[in-house]
């Protein structure tokens, strides 16, 4: 009897299909890192790699957090010279899927664009907390996108 023997992008395919089941059932990233027994590094090169069209890299959040990045975007000059409109939509996108996800995400996310040889910070300035409070302004609500130098 011949044995199949799976290929490391079969491996690859099989494990991002259980982080979309365990994302579907509200697993944190952390923990489904560890159900796959995958760094936080490793898993998120695993979740690049089939989530983006272009060639960006998602960096794990390093802690939980209360924010939605649901303010008003902006996008400083540097991120629009070196990256697509694609690209940044993809950001945005994904981020907000992350939020939707998590209920909730660290205040800052970090992206490594491949053909840009760029990091990229996604911040956003107010918890949930901070908005329910009422010492904040409408104005103040916003997140931005931005090369790790200009941080």
């Amino acid at each position: 009897m011949d044995l199949y023997k799976e290929t490391p992008q079969q491996k690859e395919i099989a494990d991002y299909n259980v982080y979309l089941q365990l994302k579907q059932l509200k697993y944190t990233n952390i923990d489904i890192a560890n159900h796959l027994s995958y760094t936080k590094e490793e898993l998120g090169c695993l979740v690049s790699q089939y989530t983006f069209k272009n060639n960006l890299e998602y960096k794990l959040q390093e802690s939980e957090g209360d924010y939605h990045f649901n303010g008003t975007f902006y996008v400083t000059q540097n991120v629009n010279t070196c990256l697509t409109l694609d690209e940044i939509l993809e950001i945005y996108t994904f981020t907000q899927d992350m939020v939707k996800q998590h209920k909730g995400i660290d205040y800052i996310q970090s992206f490594y664009s491949i053909e840009q040889d760029c990091e990229l910070l996604f911040v956003d300035n107010l918890s949930m907390q901070m908005i329910k409070s009422d010492y904040f302004s409408k104005l103040d609500n916003y997140c931005m996108l931005m090369l790790a130098s200009d941080y």
